[in-house]
């Protein structure tokens, strides 16, 4: 069970109750958010393209201008090298269709997962090299290419940086110096030296910053750069960066772009994957992006960007369904390599463990990081999943953590151990000789400073509603308050001692539990996925006779649609 708690930011709360655009709920669910400043309220609430930050605002942003123009100007060509999962996909895309406005030779390049790695690979260099490319302008990676960017530089090709990963460092406290790659320009909110007023843009953000500014600088058509938000908005609800300041806008104004988009690639390939219905953050998140992240998971992320960039109508249906192939087969792998890896977990004790270490080499390498996901979220555990590497006696794999546990920061002093290792708090990627395996296990859970309740996972609720004061017009309010997703979760409210008045779980795996609810003469539908465990909980709980009983519960206002007629129910988060 998790631990529940109602949010109790009181001075923010008061300080948005001063403003007067605000009503009460949109006042309470901004200050348990923390956003009280005057400025990033009015964005919230009214986001609009013409609030977005100065593109030259970025360090280096006029240097990456010029030289782009020079480069146009002599008609050389420009390459662009990306990264293999779905921003990085639309970083290219941002910077390809943002260029083919003024100037058409340009390329792409994208190295391949397993074969290649993250990053500018030596493979890319010398392709680039050998093509005479004049200009590497990188997306969505290149901020720590220190060896291959100088190598770039030494055969005469100038290089601009886009990313927003973390940059290296080096010194300490006071001290702490950036290191950044010799490029002609780096561009990166993250830089050390940054006056941009936001940090937490995608790779596709900062490739749209790029974009801007040229069209600033040559006077470029507002309707196509805005186009382009359509990618944008993919890379940044799928690589889970803060949906707040001028990426809330950039989402907002993507779905509008994308619900009407006349791009063939994107209407044919959500055809082939079964969506009809309108195109909202969850569309990009559960199905554009799997679709875009299983090609350079399971083959090559450049048939994502062959599949945006095709106009033949018959070959955008082939890659589509292509796309929904690779696709189909990552959730086969993964389930499989999920109930491998929980096997090994169960058997070997590892599921009592504070930091879970499974080593499973049938599982393939491309999916570790979303297997060792799902066995976090099962156990709530910081989790690493590793497998063989492609060579002999190395294991290599990902790892995924909880709020309570800093995943990079405990792994780091292990680093001179192992092969190789990056990442930030949240997840990681690493490789290491498999003779090591079972020191470094040791070492983690030795050292973690975990407690029980570190273990438990928290759920925050913004106020306790009895289900009975709810109304359509509620849910739809709270609808306007998304996109949702980092930094603005859904709102979620708290009602107690709710009476069961019926209940059934559906679904062919019976997996769905519909509740019909009572409370103070009030009732209304509920909703529970993957919810056989709590079935099973109140069956224990009410010795099998679960209505007629009362529970606590945990909601999120929802609107169901079917058949054209939209009615009020309750999402259930959790129960007791």
């Amino acid at each position: 069970m998790a631990n529940w708690f109602i949010y109790r930011k009181n001075e923010n709360y008061i300080n948005n109750l001063k403003n007067k655009n605000l009503s009460k709920i949109e006042a309470l669910i901004l200050a348990n958010r923390d956003i009280v400043d005057p400025k990033l309220v009015d964005m919230f609430v009214h986001p609009s393209l013409d609030k977005l930050h100065d593109p030259f605002l970025l360090n280096d942003m006029d240097k990456a201008v010029e030289i782009i123009i020079d480069t146009i100007q002599e008609g050389e060509e420009i390459r662009i090298f990306g990264d293999y999962d779905q921003d990085g996909i639309a970083s290219v895309m941002t910077l390809l269709d943002g260029f083919l406005f003024y100037y058409d030779n340009i390329s792409y390049d994208i190295p391949q997962r397993v074969e290649e790695g993250y990053g500018i690979s030596s493979k890319m260099s010398e392709k680039a090299i050998a093509d005479g490319v004049k200009l590497v302008i990188t997306c969505d990676n290149g901020i720590t290419g220190f060896d291959e960017i100088k190598r770039l530089k030494e055969a005469g090709i100038r290089v601009i940086v886009t990313d927003h990963h973390q940059i290296s460092k080096k010194g300490e406290g006071d001290w702490v110096e950036q290191v950044l790659p010799d490029a002609d320009a780096v561009i990166n909110p993250h830089r050390l030296d940054s006056r941009y007023p936001f940090r937490d843009l995608c790779g596709a953000g900062v490739a749209f910053k790029l974009i801007s500014a040229l069209y600033q600088k040559l006077d470029g058509d507002l309707d196509y750069l805005y186009s382009l938000l359509e990618y944008v908005a993919m890379g940044t609800v799928c690589d889970i960066v803060s949906l707040t300041d001028e990426n809330r806008i950039f989402v907002i104004e993507g779905l509008k772009r994308l619900n009407h988009t006349d791009k063939l690639a994107i209407k044919i390939l959500l055809e082939e994957a079964g969506w009809t219905k309108e195109i909202t953050e969850y569309t990009l998140g559960f199905i554009l992006g799997p679709l875009m992240n299983a090609t350079g998971r399971l083959s090559t992320a450049k048939l994502a960007v062959e599949l945006l960039t095709e106009e033949d109508i018959d070959k955008i249906h082939d890659l589509a369904k292509q796309l929904v192939e690779l696709n189909n087969h990552r959730k086969v792998l993964t389930e499989e390599g999920l109930k491998k890896a929980d096997k090994e977990i169960v058997e070997k004790g590892y599921d009592k463990d504070k930091v879970i270490v499974v080593y499973e080499p049938s599982i393939d390498e491309s999916i570790c990081g979303i297997v060792a996901g799902r066995i976090k979220e099962k156990y709530y555990r910081p989790t690493l999943v590793l497998t063989d590497a492609k060579e002999e006696g190395i294991i290599k794999g990902s790892g995924r953590s909880i709020e309570a546990y800093n995943i990079y920061k405990e792994i780091l002093p292990t680093a001179k151990k192992l092969e190789s290792f990056g990442g930030h708090p949240m997840a990681c990627g690493l490789s290491m000789k498999k003779e090591i395996l079972d020191k470094f296990r040791k070492y983690l859970n030795t050292n973690a400073k975990l407690k029980e309740s570190d273990l438990i996972e928290d759920i925050n609720i913004d106020a306790a509603i009895n289900i009975s004061k709810l109304t359509l017009e509620f849910a739809e309010k709270l609808k306007d308050l998304g996109p949702f997703g980092k930094d603005n979760p859904k709102p979620v409210f708290a009602s107690k001692g709710v009476d069961i008045a019926n209940i059934s779980m559906l679904g062919k795996e019976k997996n769905t539990m519909k509740l019909r609810l009572h409370s103070q003469g009030q009732y209304i539908d509920a909703i529970k996925f993957n919810a056989r465990d709590y079935y099973d909980y109140l069956n224990v709980k009410f010795d099998n006779n679960i209505v007629g009983n009362k529970i606590d519960l945990i909601y999120y206002p929802d609107i169901n649609e079917f058949r054209d007629v939209r009615s009020l129910q309750v999402k259930i988060i959790d129960l007791r």
